[in-house]
């Protein structure tokens, strides 16, 4: 149901469209007001204006500088009295100022506008247009009000009485003080009057966003999955989810003795509620889905049946239940999040959690106190990582919902399953965010009818009994795409920990990479679907094909990552660079994790970076300035999104130079990471010379296997002839020539290498005793060696 704004939220939004079309480069991106100061003030409602008498007391207000905002600046602004709160695109600070310090502050030099903060300004525009699907929401002829305050919360919470509201909940997690209240609709204009409060926005209703995923995620090559060819399971990770719970007595997660989630539990680490009730309860077990299809692993009950294993099945888990075990929760998806996401997000990384992966999400398209949550979480904990469902509400423009909205977070969106992966799935919200950054971020598939996502699902005895079922229908949805990306993040992670980085074996340098170096990859990682050219507002950067990123020994496609902390001021900048060539694609990401966007302001970007990559020849690509899906000279800097890529399809052999430079940084230094894919021919970087020195090939093709007869794992070296740079098959077939495993299919060099068969077949099924034969194929030449299972 969509209901609609008030008389005189109606009569602002109507004001605001006459004077908030300017643009220029003094605009102020507030989200209730949008204006150009040059032009003056918008014209507001009387009883929405700061009173002139009360200009000369102590207050809150904008203060635009000149340009970009320096160190310098700021400091000056602070030592002229300014309590900064907050920053607003373009150049402005929200700050505390009495009398005398607004005229010191209007009078620096690099000021160019003092003026008040308007009650007209605290008011979301999305308050009274929210859609609700439960009953109680549809019927409640009050508001639900999420209520930010600068200071003094016990007067507001008065005043909220006297207006005839009601306090549901009160938050403080040190970086925002928040209500969650009940209240008439007119209460919202007296509400704005009150100096102390920030911003007032409706809550959003949240609800759930209900095998073929790990080799399309991994390669897109049916039945190949190089990233667990490697050993890549997501072996010593913690995942948490925020979900409508978890069946803990499934297969998929069980200890031995049906133990209680604890530190030792091989699976459920730590099961806490944060709304919701101590398991799945609903007949459908939305919560057990989405943790099996992240990290659910069956070996406890069926040794060596990998069928519908998570993407990072020797990952752990961690939970924080949300579930409404009730009938609106079953029958509508609704969960009970919690009013404020940070006390969760800190529970989740004391526990070592380091991906955080939400199923859930609103109608609601703005960048709300829920956004400023996440990005808060990412920007204080430059390790974490949040992925958030983009939703379920396409195939409509600008339907991707809040907290998806957030500027750190990976938002995903669904494909349909195999075969059907470079179709987007009609539901699947689109982008862009209210601010028109990039949404969603990445794809993966999330299943359309017939087609469903099959995992595990839960036992619905109190308490839940022990388990193996699964179950496709009814699930499909962005909801179980986004577990894909986040059980693929937990395997970025490992690559970087265990060392695989730079050689592509592991055993180096063990790396504690950001989640925006996790983030970078994905991103770098994502191939066009096809149709629309990304980047774009259906599937973002793409359907996430990992190969593409990582980098293993041997692949002709490198990888070059880099995380530069503590990162750039206005006016800074960093370069590299590379000498690349001509073999392989040319993909330039870079991330940043950005100071949490202020509340009340239009445009979420803080610390705004520019990504520039200069070829042999000179010729100057922007980030994101992109034709016909690929990067295009000319255009502007992106001034709205914290991904930034350049991709040529067929670059120019020679040195190509990345710069990244700081033209905005308010709240900075801001960190960053930037990853490079291509064909690099000074590769390895020379930081990494320690790594070891690649195995040279002597002589033709050739394969051997060790152990033979093999009971279970079969050891496959082979080797690529001298001077080969292209496409390598390795394939295992059985006596009739049929393809039982595909073991690698992409560019390699001449070298030697070594790659397990774990005695499963492309359905991830164990291969009847017999003779086999490990084929490998390298340009014109070929090798074959005779492979023995005896179990």
């Amino acid at each position: 149901m969509r209901r609609w704004p008030f008389p005189l939220l109606a009569t602002l939004s109507a004001l605001l469209l006459l004077c908030g079309a300017s643009a220029g480069a003094h605009r102020i991106e507030l989200a209730a007001a949008p204006f150009e100061v040059d032009l003056g003030e918008p014209a507001l409602p009387p009883e929405l204006r700061v009173a002139p008498e009360a200009l000369d007391g102590e207050g809150y207000f904008l203060v635009q500088a000149r340009g970009p905002i320096t160190p310098e600046w700021r400091e000056e602004l602070e030592a002229a009295g300014a309590r900064i709160h907050g920053y607003i695109p373009e150049h402005t600070f929200l700050v505390r100022l009495d009398g005398q310090a607004r005229l010191r502050a209007a009078g620096l030099s690099a000021t160019h506008w003092v003026g008040p903060y308007h009650p007209a300004y605290k008011i979301s525009p999305g308050i009274g247009t929210q859609t609700f699907v439960t009953p109680e929401r549809m019927a409640d002829p009050r508001l639900r009000l999420m209520v930010r305050v600068f200071e003094s919360p016990e007067a507001v919470s008065a005043r909220i009485g006297e207006l005839g509201g009601e306090v549901l909940d009160y938050t403080d997690d040190g970086f925002s003080r928040r209500f969650l209240i009940r209240a008439p609709r007119e209460a919202v204009a007296p509400l704005a009057r009150i100096p102390e409060v920030w911003w007032i926005e409706e809550q959003p209703e949240f609800r759930t966003l209900n095998n073929a995923t790990r080799w399309v995620v991994q390669s897109n090559a049916s039945g190949w999955t190089p990233i667990w060819d490697q050993g890549l399971f997501g072996e010593n990770e913690i995942v948490t989810i925020m979900d409508s719970g978890v069946d803990y007595n499934s297969c998929w997660f069980r200890e031995n003795g049906n133990a209680a989630p604890g530190p030792s539990h091989r699976k459920v680490i730590d099961y806490s509620l944060f709304g919701g009730n101590a398991y799945d309860g609903c007949d459908l077990g939305h919560g057990t889905h989405v943790a099996g299809t992240i990290c659910g692993d069956q070996s406890y009950i069926n040794p060596g049946n990998y069928n519908y294993n998570g993407m990072a099945y020797k990952a752990r888990l961690t939970v924080q239940d949300v579930g409404a075990d009730d009938w609106a929760g079953c029958n509508f998806g609704s969960v009970n999040v919690p009013s404020s996401l940070t006390s969760a997000f800190n529970a989740s990384f004391g526990l070592n959690a380091r991906v955080h992966s939400n199923s859930w999400g609103s109608t609601s398209n703005s960048y709300d106190g829920y956004c400023v949550d996440v990005d808060n979480a990412m920007w204080t904990r430059p390790e974490f990582l949040v992925c958030f469902a983009a939703g379920n509400s396409g195939p409509g423009g600008s339907t991707v919902g809040s907290p998806g909205t957030a500027k750190n977070c990976v938002t995903v969106g669904a494909t349909q399953q195999a075969p059907n992966q470079e179709t987007i799935a009609s539901y699947s919200s689109r982008g862009p965010a209210s601010d028109s950054r990039i949404k969603p971020t990445v794809t993966a598939p999330g299943g359309e009818s017939p087609n469903y996502i099959v995992s595990a699902n839960n036992h619905t005895g109190n308490p839940p009994s022990p388990t193996c079922l699964s179950q496709g229908d009814p699930f499909q949805g962005t909801s179980m795409a986004t577990p894909a990306v986040a059980g693929m993040a937990l395997s970025v992670r490992q690559y970087f920990r265990d060392g695989f980085y730079p050689q592509g074996v592991a055993g180096g340098d063990p790396i504690q990479p950001t989640g925006a170096l996790v983030k970078a990859t994905l991103v770098s990682s994502s191939a066009d679907m096809g149709g629309s050219d990304i980047p774009n507002n259906n599937e973002g950067w793409g359907r996430i094909l990992l190969d593409r990123a990582l980098f293993f020994e041997g692949d002709t496609r490198e990888l070059i990552a880099e995380m530069v902390s503590p990162g750039l001021a206005t006016g800074q900048s960093w370069t590299h660079q590379v000498t690349v060539d001509d073999t392989e694609e040319l993909v330039v990401t870079l991330v940043w994790s950005d100071y949490p966007g202020t509340s009340g302001s239009g445009v979420a970007i803080v610390n705004d970076l520019d990504l520039t990559v200069t070829d042999p020849g000179g010729a100057l690509y922007r980030g994101n300035v992109f034709a016909s899906g690929q990067s295009t000279t000319g255009g502007s800097a992106d001034r709205r999104n914290v991904e930034e890529c350049v991709r040529r399809r067929n670059p120019a052999s020679g040195v190509w130079t990345v710069t990244v430079t700081g033209h905005n940084v308010p709240q900075g230094p801001q960190p960053f990471a930037v990853v490079l894919n291509g064909g690099f021919a000074d590769w390895p970087p020379e930081d990494f010379s320690r790594a070891l020195e690649p195995r040279p090939a002597r002589g033709p093709a050739a394969v051997t296997i060790s152990p033979n007869p093999s009971p279970d794992l079969t050891r496959i070296a082979y080797r690529v002839p001298q001077g080969h740079a292209g496409p390598v098959a390795l394939v295992v077939v059985d006596a009739t020539g049929r393809v039982v495993r595909s073991l690698v299919a992409k560019g390699q060099r001449g070298g030697e290498y070594t790659v397990t068969w774990d005695g499963l077949d492309d359905m991830r099924q164990p291969a009847n005793n017999g003779v086999y034969f490990a084929r490998l194929t390298a340009g014109d030449q070929a090798a074959t060696c005779k492979v023995v299972v005896q179990r």
